[in-house]
């Protein structure tokens, strides 16, 4: 029976995690839903993401590495030049003491790192992205300020915010993850997951609009006159083109919460989940010191 428990839970989480993850594709596709709304809330996820690891990022405690890397985020690359002085020393947090912050607060919070604001303040370019992405929204559905003030988006935005502070308390405070990893990493974990949903919408979303109209003008003649979503101009076009991209960021979305419910983000997974989990070349250091 000990057993059989965790194996229930994790059948219990990959199921609400399907099933929470396809209420926004069938409230769109059959109750009526506002897609402009849902694509919306996905557009914040990520840059609420990207926000709160980029402040998480500033109490990494190690350096960074960059050799022989695979992955690599905004503002680095395969032939970025580092001074390796600025960050292999051992670096003294900051004196909060003289913080706006309350002192309960300053008591609680881990050491900050000088060294860490230039990796977060270069990693913030992600923000191109965001703007690329909100433009994107602006073609494809008729509003999207008008959706920022739906109650529905704001109540799924606070959901959002509070789910992500929620995982890095669980993933990155509590566990003191934040010791074992450098600022790059802990960007990285956002990041990997960026990479993702853009792969999503440039290339899945296309592909799942092409082939979705194809089935549909062959299956039109086979339907005897029944109109097929998409197989015709104009409107129908047009919802075609944000359903297909409700689906997908869906099926994307439920992708990453599988993989974050069921390893986190600690840097030893593999599969799928493994994709999400950023490199951690100070475990490879510590593995080759074993041997």
């Amino acid at each position: 029976m000990a057993l059989q428990r965790p194996t229930n839970r994790r059948w219990l989480a990959t199921t609400l995690i399907l099933v929470s993850n396809a209420v926004p594709v069938a409230g769109v596709a059959i109750l009526g839903w506002r897609a402009s709304e849902i694509l919306v809330l996905y557009w914040i996820e990520v840059v609420v993401m990207v926000a709160a690891y980029s402040v998480a990022a500033l109490f990494a405690k190690q350096p960074i590495v960059l050799e022989d890397r695979e992955f690599y985020i905004v503002g680095y690359g395969r032939y970025e030049e580092i001074n390796e002085d600025r960050w292999n020393d051992g670096s003294e947090p900051l004196d909060l003491s003289e913080s706006v912050l309350p002192d309960i607060v300053n008591s609680r919070l881990p050491p900050i790192y000088r060294r860490n604001f230039a990796v977060v303040g270069r990693s913030l370019a992600i923000v191109l992205f965001l703007a690329m992405l909100w433009a994107y929204l602006s073609n494809v559905v008729s509003s999207p300020m008008a959706a920022l003030g739906s109650p529905t988006v704001i109540l799924g935005a606070t959901a959002l915010c509070t789910s992500q502070l929620a995982e890095l308390r669980r993933e990155y405070f509590a566990p003191n993850t934040y010791e074992d990893w450098s600022a790059y990493m802990t960007i990285e974990a956002a990041q990997r997951v960026v990479a993702f949903y853009i792969v999503l919408g440039v290339a899945v979303v296309p592909v799942t609009i092409i082939g979705i109209l194809v089935l549909g003008l062959l299956l039109d003649p086979a339907l005897d006159g029944v109109v097929i979503p998409g197989s015709v101009g104009g409107t129908a076009g047009a919802d075609l083109s944000v359903l297909a991209a409700v689906v997908v960021f869906a099926a994307g979305k439920a992708a990453v919460d599988w993989s974050r419910r069921s390893v986190g983000i600690r840097a030893d997974a593999g599969g799928l989940a493994g994709w999400f989990t950023p490199e951690n070349p100070h475990l490879r250091e510590w593995e080759q010191e074993r041997r």
